[in-house]
């Protein structure tokens, strides 16, 4: 909790400036925390001419985790899947995380192209769980819709955590969670409209909220009850039951956005949940 207090504050003091210079200079400074694990060599390379960032266990064997970052779309990079390099080492899986082209400089669809062009090229024939956070659990779950309608190697799994889901920004969880999270409604709907360019945002792939989940592999939603995008996350986890999806909603109490990359306890349980289920999805046949 002081962690997350000490964040609070330090936004509380910007005057409310979530600007792209201020949104990459927290990302970067919420990357630095990351630790790679023990034992896992990571090596940065090109797959489709897309910047990617390879971690290998000592042991690895055929399965992948597919990552995709946070940071709204406009920062972010691949850094961040050092917090998932210990998953990877224990399920003797090779995590890969992808440089996509940022917003404004690369608006929709260029993200999602992306990820696209990288997942075609990685996950042919291999078991493969995507896991992503805030704007890229949103991306992962465009990239699960498009792998979907155009044929490709469906996942065995996806851990979508606070995933960024509804670009209009218009929840209700805006409101109750503003004083105690990191996030602002007016940061984030400016950092919409650089990423979504000429776009609505109501199209189904810039907004997945809004889109069909029909076919989509088992799925966690992990949150915090003091995300400002809880109700993206509640949505989406009941839009999936609805269409038929074996998904789960696991609500961590306290948990501010971005609590699963920070040193907190509230984060343990969580990452916990996500290992168990990594598991489960990459040993079912």
């Amino acid at each position: 909790m002081a962690l997350q207090k000490l964040m609070l504050l330090a936004v509380s003091k910007s005057g409310g400036a979530h600007d792209v210079a201020r949104t990459r200079a927290i990302t970067r400074s919420m990357e630095s925390l990351q630790r790679r694990a023990r034992g896992v060599e990571e090596t940065a390379s090109a797959v489709a001419g897309v910047p990617v960032r390879w971690f290998r266990p000592a042991r690895a064997k055929s399965a992948l985790l597919f990552h995709v970052h946070g940071g709204a779309f406009v920062a972010g990079s691949s850094l961040a899947a050092r917090a998932h390099s210990g998953l990877a080492r224990c399920h003797g899986a090779e995590l890969l995380s992808v440089d996509y082209r940022l917003a404004p400089e690369h608006p929709f669809p260029a993200a999602l192209d992306d990820v696209w062009a990288v997942y075609s090229e990685v996950a042919q024939d291999r078991p493969t769980v995507i896991i992503g956070e805030s704007a890229g659990g949103g991306l992962a779950l465009s990239l699960v819709r498009r792998v979907l309608d155009r044929g490709g190697n469906a996942p065995k799994g996806l851990v979508t955590m606070f995933p960024w889901a509804d670009l209009t920004n218009s929840s209700d969880s805006f409101m109750s969670n503003e004083r105690r999270d990191v996030l602002s409604r007016e940061g984030l709907s400016r950092s919409a409209v650089a990423y979504a360019g000429d776009c609505d945002l109501k199209m189904p792939l810039v907004s997945p909220l809004y889109g069909s989940f029909a076919g989509f592999p088992r799925t966690l939603v992990v949150v915090g009850t003091h995300d400002s995008l809880l109700d993206d996350s509640r949505k989406v986890s009941a839009r999936m039951c609805a269409a038929g999806v074996d998904a789960t909603l696991v609500e961590t109490a306290d948990g501010i956005h971005g609590f699963i990359l920070l040193p907190v306890p509230e984060s343990k349980e969580a990452r916990r949940q996500i290992s168990s289920f990594v598991g489960a999805a990459l040993s079912d046949q």
